[in-house]
């Protein structure tokens, strides 16, 4: 495979806030700050175009239209979704627009699409809320303080992985939490985690690994690992394509199968990669620059 360079962009955003969300009814890249943002359409993305914001209420600060965000709430975000504008308005704690940037620790409350579960989650503990923000019950998370959450797609199961790379499944349903168990100790930071393949496989990534586990009947077990930096990943194409966001070494592209993981291809963005995200059709990605805040866009083409 190779990555084809589109563009690169300097648009004066706070390089500490910005974030990367993509419109598919739009064909567009949407990046921004907690200012402004800036849609790439792939189709022209070296012609950037500001946005409208809608206000800001409550814990919504998100400066895009609101039609976009009634899109964006309603993808995926590592098994969990953001809420309604309205709902925000009500809610008394948390921070719509550095969740987006700094993950899902941060206390904002999340839905989960598979069971109708709201909850706030921070690196001490998780807390399942009811529809009007108020506490049903609220668990410690074990091991230190939690960087990365994952929930799976259908069961009742919120994974997470803590700084010094230990990985818990907390259960619950809509009474409270249940049983707690651990699934990995790998010694160094968490970075990130997915359910993928319907909630059949749980990948964990981290400051030199990243593995898959199969999950079936509450457990969880190994099955492949390959050794590597991880900031962040993206699962595209059921495996067929692995994006790896590796910080200052780019962003590795990588193949998934029963084997495990295969190198296909690499790209070196200007400086460190921050954020990235990437089309629905797997065609583009998106990544921003740590220091200096540009962002570059590149076609994907597989082979």
């Amino acid at each position: 495979m190779r990555f084809t360079h589109k563009t690169t962009q300097h648009l004066g955003l706070d390089r500490a806030l910005i974030w990367i969300i993509y419109s598919d009814r739009t064909r567009s890249f949407v990046v921004g700050d907690e200012k402004k943002a800036f849609a790439f359409p792939v189709d022209q993305p070296g012609a950037p175009r500001p946005l409208p914001a809608e206000p800001a209420t409550g814990l919504y600060n998100l400066p895009i239209p609101g039609a976009l965000y009634d899109e964006f709430r309603q993808q995926p975000r590592h098994g969990f979704q953001f809420l309604d504008r309205k709902h925000y308005a009500a809610a008394p704690d948390g921070d719509l627009l550095r969740t987006l940037v700094f993950g899902l620790n941060y206390g904002h409350p999340m839905l989960h699409a598979g069971t109708g579960a709201i909850f706030a989650l921070k690196g001490g503990s998780i807390e399942l809320l009811d529809a009007n923000f108020k506490s049903i019950e609220k668990t410690k998370t074990r091991g230190r303080a939690a960087l990365a959450f994952a929930a799976h797609p259908i069961e009742g199961v919120i994974a997470y992985g803590d700084n010094y790379g230990a990985f818990h499944a907390q259960r619950f349903d809509a009474s409270g939490f249940g049983k707690a168990s651990k699934i990995a100790a790998k010694e160094r930071n968490a970075s990130r985690l997915e359910f993928v393949r319907d909630g059949s496989v749980l990948i964990i990534g981290g400051m030199g690994y990243l593995q898959t586990y199969s999950y079936s009947g509450g457990k969880f077990a190994p099955l492949h690992e390959t050794s590597m930096a991880v900031r962040d990943f993206l699962w595209l194409k059921d495996g067929q394509l692995v994006l790896v966001n590796q910080g200052m070494h780019g962003i590795i592209a990588l193949r998934y199968d029963e084997k495990g993981f295969s190198k296909i291809g690499q790209v070196m963005p200007p400086g460190a990669v921050q954020q990235m995200a990437a089309s629905d059709d797997s065609q583009y990605v998106a990544a921003s620059d740590q220091d200096s805040g540009v962002t570059s866009v590149y076609e994907i083409v597989l082979i």
